[in-house]
């Protein structure tokens, strides 16, 4: 993966080649600017590659899908949704009904030991909290594949 500007070409990735079984777990490791978050944004279809091609259960992958979850450094978290409305946000979009992605919604949320802190604001959780918050958003989806970018890190 090649980033280029006014200023000239980064080479951010070279020549990968990634294969994941189904049901394996796997984790990159590597110093900062290593090209990590970039290549997972390429599996998870938010980047395309500047050359080569993803695929997904042997079809390629050119955009985002609900098959894939993803959940980022930061929480992203829409600070004006409570955490039982964000991690219901994913569901709503898909066109789930609203009581049953609510419901689903109450059940990550107390998968990662939220409940109590449903009608909770972004501003009212710590930072823990919150990417707690993105990562029931991100199980909410039933998604076949998790990609986590550094969700602990801070």
């Amino acid at each position: 993966m090649t980033y280029s500007d006014e200023n000239g070409s980064l080479e951010a990735l070279a020549e990968t080649s990634v294969s994941v079984a189904r049901g394996e777990f796997v984790c990159l490791l590597g110093p900062s600017g290593c090209g990590k978050t970039t290549l997972l944004h390429i599996l998870g279809g938010l980047l395309r590659p500047s050359t080569g091609r993803v695929l997904f259960d042997g079809q390629p992958l050119s955009a985002p899908t609900h098959r894939i979850a993803f959940v980022f450094q930061k929480a992203n978290l829409m600070p004006w949704r409570t955490a039982l409305t964000n991690v219901a946000l994913p569901l709503e979009v898909r066109g789930a009904p609203r009581e049953e992605a609510l419901r689903q919604a109450r059940k990550a949320l107390r998968l990662v030991g939220l409940e109590g802190f449903e009608n909770s604001y972004p501003r009212q959780l710590s930072g823990g909290m919150e990417q707690r918050v993105a990562i029931a958003r991100a199980l909410v989806q039933g998604a076949e594949v998790l990609l986590l970018d550094e969700p602990f890190g801070s």
